[in-house]
């Protein structure tokens, strides 16, 4: 093992895990960086060689990493902020989830090789996923006015699936379960590779009885538009409600219907509370009625009238899927990411080979495609939006959370309304509010919050960014220009004919 590294890494005899020992909550004198790293400079932290800054969220900094050895790969090193270091919760959890997520080997989750600290630095080392979320591509198939075939949505479904059931299971190094549960399972956290590969990318928000830190009773973890009915009404959830999540994103998918991300978080807390679903065929009829019983059994407000387990959904899902396209594979949904994303894959090729083997590619500066391809789907992990509610209406109470019910915020004084909860001193519109959270720990709580938008858009493909414009010239900012164009050439046309026609007057005068 390296000499940089201290005690808190370290390697299990019985499987050769990477875990570590217990926290140490005396603040430690943080090793400065005193230059930014660079393909030809590249700086030592630990084991790893730190190559590019990639961005920084809200627990740290992001770069781009080579761990050396006899088969050196590219990896991402998340670095803690230093003034986190002193944070007695922070570092709890933080040592509490390395605890799990380390342990989680399988195909179709994206691996946490180690998590640390390196003269007194904390980090976290994760796998580089050569692809992209889900999301992002949804995103651009949205844009190229594409859709994704049935047979890969349901592939897609299926490997999920597979990941989950292994974490659901997923057991400690003395036999126990973990009883670990995802409960931020969405299409950002979801990825799927140029090969083909699908991997949950974050298990970062988990449940589990290896945590000694619990998360504070007010917030409840997860996007609101995949949360399972009881998870919003923060009841206890079992692996269940990631069921009910993957089903909401194959929904999604199958209905082509871009579910809401963003708006009145009490309005989608409590959407989320007392869900409604109509089959995905009712928005799209190419998809086959029998796939919507899968679904919507996946969608079922009661825990009990699900899928009783991800690997059940999974072979329902595998069944359909031999049903209508057989012939379906991972590198058919590999070869639709790249042929859509050809660009950026190009230029992560080019990235990884610098990474790996510290061959020296063309300058970023101007280049946003390269720029972009440095930004891979794990560089977002453990970062998770949370809500913050009192414990008080989160309880399982259908009045605080109906949705065919008035809101009593917008009530007149006078008028006595049922809506009305005695329970709340304040507006309800008061007590929820959206955030993002590391660790427990919310971006608002850092002294200097380094969240970068740019990096969540490009990961999450929240909806806010410019439209990529392709040089096929099939998305919508393409294609503005594109009349922009047209118009230009038709009014050059008219006036040049114009101009002819003033010219033969002339002449036939004369």
């Amino acid at each position: 093992m390296n000499s940089d590294l201290t005690s808190l890494e370290v390697l299990t005899p019985q499987a050769g895990v990477p875990v570590l020992a217990p926290a140490r909550h005396e603040p430690h004198t943080p090793r400065l960086m005193l230059r930014d790293p660079s393909p030809e400079a590249p700086v030592p932290f630990g084991r790893y060689q730190l190559i590019r800054r990639i961005g920084a969220g809200g627990m740290g900094e992001v770069f781009l990493a080579r761990e050396g050895g006899e088969h050196p790969r590219a990896c991402v090193v998340k670095k803690v902020l230093p003034n986190l270091v002193a944070n007695r919760a922070f570092v709890g959890r933080f040592l509490d989830e390395a605890k799990v997520v380390v342990r989680l080997k399988h195909t179709n989750i994206a691996r946490v090789y180690a998590m640390g600290d390196v003269g007194g630095e904390y980090f976290l080392t994760m796998e580089y996923v050569q692809g992209k979320t889900v999301s992002r591509f949804t995103k651009r198939l949205r844009d190229r006015k594409a859709e994704m075939p049935l047979g890969l949505i349901l592939l897609l479904g299926e490997k999920v699936c597979q990941g989950l059931e292994y974490a659901h299971h997923a057991k400690d190094e003395s036999g126990s379960s973990l009883h670990l549960v995802h409960r931020d399972l969405s299409p950002a956290n979801v990825c799927i590779s140029y090969r083909g590969d699908v991997k949950i990318i974050d298990f970062g928000a988990a449940q589990s009885t290896l945590k000694e830190e619990q998360t504070a009773p007010r917030v409840v973890i997860g996007n609101l538009t995949y949360m399972a009915p009881e998870q919003a009404k923060k009841l206890i959830v079992d692996g269940r409600a990631d069921v009910y999540s993957c089903g909401v994103m194959l929904w999604e998918l199958l209905a082509w219907h871009a579910l809401p991300q963003k708006g009145d978080p009490i309005e989608r807390w409590r959407r989320a509370a007392n869900p409604s679903w109509e089959g995905p065929s009712k928005h799209n009829r190419s998809v086959p009625r029998g796939i919507d019983d899968v679904i919507l059994k996946a969608l079922k407000k009661e825990p009990s009238e699900r899928w009783s387990s991800a690997a059940e959904f999974g072979e329902a899902l595998k069944k359909a899927r031999l049903r209508h396209a057989p012939d379906v594979t991972e590198r058919d949904l590999g070869e639709l990411l790249s042929r859509v994303f050809h660009k950026e894959k190009a230029s992560e090729d080019e990235v990884l080979t610098e990474a790996i083997y510290g061959k020296t590619v063309t300058p970023l500066a101007g280049d946003k495609t390269r720029r972009l391809a440095l930004v891979p789907p794990t560089a977002l992990a453990f970062e998770h939006t949370a809500v913050l509610a009192p414990a008080d209406i989160l309880k399982a109470n259908d009045d605080a959370t109906d949705p065919e019910r008035p809101d009593p915020t917008v009530a007149d004084e006078g008028t006595p309304t049922p809506a009305r909860d005695p329970r709340l001193s304040r507006p309800l519109r008061e007590h929820l509010r959206e955030q993002r959270k590391s660790f427990g720990l919310s971006f608002g709580d850092v002294q200097e919050p380094l969240i970068e938008e740019s990096l969540i858009q490009e990961i999450e493909a929240t909806g806010d960014e410019e439209p990529y414009r392709s040089g096929e010239g099939d998305t919508a900012a393409y294609e503005r220009a594109a009349r922009w164009q047209r118009a230009a050439l038709f009014g050059g046309v008219f006036f040049v004919a114009l101009g002819l026609g003033f010219l033969g007057v002339w002449l036939a005068l004369r």
